[in-house]
């Protein structure tokens, strides 16, 4: 069997030769133009852009004759052959439409294979420069929840005092992005100085008592993994509403996390990476009957 083999570099990316059919697929769905014709007409892979392959599949997926192969990847263990879909724009539109944020949740076990299930769903999302930068913590555990709920409990209130104080006002202000700021003084403080966030009371209102946390977190220089994992969290939302679980995506946990190094070892969250997005799930206690309403995006055509 005759192979195109870049035998210059790590990755070792092969066509075979006696099966291709010369379709150029490949060469049209790659983004970096490692697949290219030689003098002769045949496809080869060019020798110096294989080190730009971030493995995305997409030219072993459009292959009809599975001619393509990328180091590390094989049609038997990493692809499976697509369904038409089955779902019509309209019934997509209702689905979204009957997606609330959940934040009261039965006292019910959500099944293992349920969460897995949810979990492979988030590996077709779309990604920035490697799926393998992401991890995700799937937190059932309610003694580490309950701990976990009183550090965080704690962080905020003492966000509030920070805040409060001039000098440590001027300095979380000079280490945070605005929109980051704005958010701390504009909706955490005021909360928790109404005692929003106050366990004492017997109310949860970070966690909202859902028997489920996912944290998805990543090495803090991994590239573009910030944009991963809000996709990644979004995709695990919606799967999630598709078997019939309530959601909400959490935006007080991960910099709780981040801060706090009894939570990070709580969550077993490795030293070097960051918490980025965080979801509670579980099932919803009560059903909704209707959508609100909400005033569109400000649109601009061109």
């Amino acid at each position: 069997m005759r192979k195109a083999v870049n035998k210059e570099t790590k990755i070792q990316n092969t066509i075979n030769l006696e099966t291709c059919n010369q379709c150029l697929l490949c060469i049209a769905v790659c983004s970096y133009k490692i697949f290219e014709k030689d003098v002769s007409g045949q496809i080869v892979i060019a020798s110096d852009r294989t080190d730009f392959c971030v493995k995305c599949g997409h030219c072993m997926a459009i292959c009809k004759s599975k001619s393509v192969t990328i180091e590390g990847l094989s049609y038997d263990n990493n692809f499976y052959e697509l369904q038409e879909t089955n779902i019509d724009s309209n019934s997509f539109i209702n689905f979204l439409a009957n997606r609330r944020s959940i934040r009261n949740f039965k006292d019910k076990e959500v099944p293992k294979e349920i969460l897995q299930k949810i979990i492979d769903a988030t590996s077709f999302a779309p990604y920035g420069a490697s799926p393998k930068n992401l991890m995700i913590t799937v937190v059932q555990n309610k003694g580490i929840m309950e701990k976990a709920l009183v550090l965080m409990s704690r962080f905020y209130n003492d966000l509030a005092k920070w805040i409060n104080n001039p000098v440590s006002r001027y300095m979380i202000k000079r280490r945070i992005n605005q929109e980051t700021f704005n958010t701390i003084t504009n909706h955490i403080v005021p909360a928790a100085k109404a005692g929003h966030y106050n366990t004492k009371s017997g109310n949860d209102n970070i966690t909202r008592s859902a028997p489920v946390i996912l944290i998805i977190h990543a090495n803090e220089g991994a590239e573009e993994h910030t944009n991963s994992a809000i996709i990644c969290a979004t995709y695990a939302m919606l799967a999630a509403h598709s078997f019939g679980l309530g959601t909400t995506i959490i935006g007080l946990i991960p910099p709780a996390i981040n801060k706090v190094k009894e939570l990070k070892e709580l969550f077993q969250i490795p030293e070097e990476n960051e918490a980025v997005m965080s979801l509670i799930l579980g099932y919803p206690k009560y059903k909704y009957k209707r959508i609100i309403k909400r005033e569109n995006r400000d649109i601009n055509w061109i």
